[in-house]
């Protein structure tokens, strides 16, 4: 028998930082610096709020739509934190980031729909885009030092542009968009009819003074926030998020929420009312100073890289090797043990750098470095 398969998957390929990350599992000693989850375990309190939430008995099915109560957190959180007012009605609980920018996808793409992403950009965001029928168009940053340019976005921008993805702090270089590049996504929504979908995953992960395009009420209605607690609360795997938007937008997005998912469990739901409310300062105090310890290897060994602003990464120039980096970083993690996420993964424009995540201890992070650093330079 011939298993037939869905050929639109097929077109979808796995992700580049999942499938070279599996690449690990043959050193015993290898310095991973690839994958963005933190070292840390869950704070206490949030942990201690789930199993409170077991205790009672919190197991049956929830709605699909979230719970009122961390609905009226986020509300809470978003104002005090942003300085936005949002509605019961315009928020959506979801399975971490990834699931609200599928549900916000899914609830504004018609087949054909075009898609900007600023590359470098994070993997999931051209294969959600496809999934729906939709069409990604990219406009490299790299050219202006990963900042936005407008005559760029206006050449890509056609009849069929339904919306923009931007991330910032951005994955993988860490840089924040300034206020050029803030007024110049203004300037787009004034002048054409189309939505921002941000993904703010790192905004509580910012080192420097920043301002965020959400933090401007005056465009609420065509911004579509994506939020997750993962990063920030160290709870990768607790699978929750959040999406905000107009009600018409999050009523749409109920119906890829509720077939797809059915929903968040109650006990998680919970926990994250108390995550919102968690002081996790000193988790940004550890990742600030990985930053800055890097910052300061590379500088003295003259090797060029993207400062970082906020997340936990370093992109870093490899162009002195003379190798694509994919083949850079297979050769690293087989010489030095040492395993980073190849450019290209992000952009054929970024095939001359390497991500490595400073979400692992400092130790980690400086001998996988000074080994990074020792192979660039030809050194045993």
């Amino acid at each position: 028998m011939r298993i037939k398969l869905n050929h639109n998957l097929e077109q979808l390929e796995i992700s580049g930082i999942r499938l070279f990350n599996s690449q690990t599992t043959a050193y015993d000693d290898v310095i991973k610096l690839t994958i963005g989850e933190p070292k840390f375990a869950t704070p206490e309190p949030i942990k201690d709020a789930l199993k409170a939430s077991l205790d009672k008995n919190r197991t049956f099915y929830p709605s699909f739509a979230g719970s009122d109560t961390l609905k009226k957190e986020i509300i809470a959180y978003e104002k005090r934190i942003n300085q936005v007012d949002y509605a019961m009605d315009e928020i959506l609980i979801t399975q971490g980031a990834t699931g609200a920018i599928f549900a916000a996808l899914g609830s504004i793409l018609n087949p054909g729909d075009e898609v900007i992403l600023f590359q470098p950009t994070y993997v999931a965001y051209q294969p959600a885009v496809e999934f729906y029928h939709g069409k990604p168009v990219f406009v490299d940053t790299t050219p202006n030092q990963f900042q936005l340019d407008y005559e760029a976005i206006k050449k890509a921008i056609t009849p069929k542009t339904k919306a923009m993805i931007v991330n910032s702090p951005n994955n993988p270089t860490g840089v924040i968009y300034n206020e050029d590049s803030l007024n110049i996504i203004k300037r787009v929504l004034d002048e054409h009819d189309l939505f921002v979908i941000s993904d703010d995953v790192y905004a509580q992960l910012v080192y420097d003074n920043a301002t965020f395009l959400n933090q401007d009420s005056d465009y609420k209605d065509k911004i579509i926030l994506t939020q997750s607690l993962s990063k920030p609360y160290a709870m990768t795997g607790w699978r929750i998020g959040y999406l905000c938007a107009h009600k018409d937008i999050i009523k749409s997005a109920h119906k890829v929420q509720q077939y797809a998912a059915a929903g968040i469990p109650l006990f998680i739901q919970d926990a994250a009312e108390v995550a919102l409310n968690t002081n996790v300062d000193s988790m940004k105090v550890f990742y600030k100073q990985n930053r800055d310890d890097v910052v300061k290897l590379l500088q003295e060994h003259h090797v060029p890289f993207v400062y970082p602003q906020g997340a936990f990464y370093i992109f870093i120039n490899i162009s002195a090797k003379g190798l694509d980096s994919w083949t850079f970083a297979t050769q690293l993690l087989h010489e030095k043990h040492v395993a980073v996420i190849p450019g290209v993964v992000f952009s054929q424009h970024s095939d001359h750098y390497i991500r490595i995540s400073l979400a692992a201890s400092n130790q980690e992070c400086i001998e996988g470095v000074t080994r990074l650093i020792h192979f660039l330079q030809g050194q045993a």
